[in-house]
């Protein structure tokens, strides 16, 4: 055989492996529609092709990002409570975190105590009307009443969840204003050194209920204060001495795992943790940092990720409310600035606030904070559950990325408002989720390209979202 004829031949035959392989190249796809006609539902496969037309977005596996650690929202009391009085409690669960028949959330916020949501009169974990330095009076046993249960249940339902903790309140005592609602954290060592000790029992004690914390934010919102629920003040200088005289060796001398999380707070005010992290002792036991989407916009935690890029980022809480209704405005913002917006730039976790709350809002006990909040689900006090939008925006993500998975690269659009993001997930099949952000009748086709397989999508609708899986 001549050699042009061998090169022939295997030229044909590659061509024909790569029309074979691309034949057989199926993707999942999975659509909500800004219309809310369809909700996270299974759409027919498409077949892997060549370019047919549309903006490509471009998938390269070798270009890999940050690990995610998960998706999901927060267990405050109130959800708690709902959670663990409903009738269908194991129904709900299996909604939310139940990776098979449910959306897999694999990340929950639990609230230390008392915030704006409870079901009970706020409380902390050593609350005496004295200053207990010696910390003989602190408990975790009103946890146990519901919010340890819940957890519980959860863990089983999925056991790949993990948890971050974080407080809206030091103790009373602990504050220049002896009083949970509102006022500062006190600055003097013996203080601050009590407030590490409360820390280290409340990881110790839940390590004895089964139950890990992985991430401890030091203190919600430390910016903000008002008498109408548990708040705090926290200072930059006095978290960054908490961390480094403090908290952060009393951590390492007993060897936990849990990763200290700093600011917790807005996008707007990057100069807190700016300024924490400045302080090379302090900088030593930092592993990252929390936001909020209260202030500023999604790209201000670069200021942060690009000066200190070996610090990890969290996304730590954002709320749905009765401000914005529309099922195609909330799905289409939630999609663009925090699970795509969030994750495109560093983020290991995208969380919401509430995991459940009732018709009224609620259950709130002597505290007024939001009033018109929305949870992921809604529990009503006549039984069954409400799935929110939240809970479809969270469940393109949650249901599909796995704990451990990798972003990776992806083409995206933001100027036409098509925009991507794209994970490999540890047992290699690809992730990409498309966001259509558009307003009107604007509709957007495209074909997304993994593996040199192109496939195809044709009138995305507006403010409409799609997860291809390609396993």
């Amino acid at each position: 055989m001549s050699i042009d004829r061998k090169s022939r031949l295997l030229t044909i035959c590659f061509v024909l492996q790569i029309f074979i392989s691309t034949v057989n190249s199926k993707a999942e796809v999975w659509l909500s529609t800004g219309d809310s006609r369809i909700k996270l539902a299974r759409q027919g496969d498409i077949g892997g092709s060549g370019p047919i037309g549309g903006k490509t977005i471009d998938v390269d596996r070798n270009q890999k990002f940050q690990d995610i650690k998960g998706f999901g929202a927060a267990l405050s009391n109130s959800a708690a409570y709902l959670l663990y009085n409903s009738r269908d409690r194991e129904a709900i669960l299996n909604d939310l975190f139940n990776t098979k028949t449910g959306i897999g959330l694999s990340y929950v916020r639990l609230v230390m105590g008392g915030s704006d949501f409870n079901a009970v009169s706020p409380y902390t974990y050593d609350d005496t009307k004295y200053e207990n330095f010696n910390m003989d009076k602190f408990s975790i046993a009103k946890d146990r009443d519901f919010v340890i249960p819940v957890l519980r249940d959860i863990i089983r339902i999925n056991p790949e969840v993990r948890i971050m903790a974080s407080p809206w309140s030091a103790p009373a005592w602990m504050k220049d204003s002896w009083t949970l609602y509102g006022g500062t954290i006190r600055s003097e060592s013996q203080y601050l050194a009590s407030y590490a000790e409360y820390f280290v029992r409340f990881i110790r004690d839940y390590q004895t209920e089964g139950i890990q914390i992985d991430t401890l934010t030091l203190q919600n919102e430390p910016e903000h204060s008002t008498g109408g629920y548990p708040t705090m003040l926290m200072p930059w200088d006095v978290q960054r001495d908490f961390i480094r005289y403090h908290v952060g060796p009393r951590f390492r001398q007993e060897g936990f795992s849990t990763q200290i999380i700093i600011w917790d707070h807005n996008w707007d005010a990057s100069w807190y943790p700016m300024n924490v992290l400045g302080d090379p002792e302090a900088n030593q036991y930092i592993g990252g940092t929390a936001w909020h989407c209260y202030g500023g916009n999604r790209y201000d935690p670069l200021t942060v990720n690009n000066a200190y890029p070996n610090k990890d980022m969290y996304f730590t809480e954002c709320s749905g409310g009765e401000w914005d209704t529309h099922f195609g405005s909330v799905l289409g913002w939630n999609t663009q600035n925090l699970f795509i917006g969030q994750t495109r730039i560093g983020s290991r976790t995208v969380l919401l606030w509430n995991l459940a709350l009732d018709e009224n809002h609620g259950p709130i006990v002597d505290v007024s904070g939001c009033t018109n909040c929305r949870g992921v689900v809604t529990i009503p006090s006549w039984g069954g559950h409400e799935k929110n939008v939240e809970y479809y925006s969270l469940g393109h993500f949650a249901k599909f990325v796995r704990p451990g998975a990798r972003r990776i690269w992806s083409a995206t659009y933001e100027a036409e408002e098509l925009e991507s993001v794209a994970y490999q997930n540890p047992d290699n099949s690809v992730v990409v989720v498309v966001a259509n952000v558009a307003w009107g009748e604007t509709t957007k086709t495209f074909q997304v390209l993994i593996d040199g397989v192109y496939y195809y999508y044709q009138n995305l609708p507006s403010r409409s979202v799609i997860t291809l899986i390609k396993r």
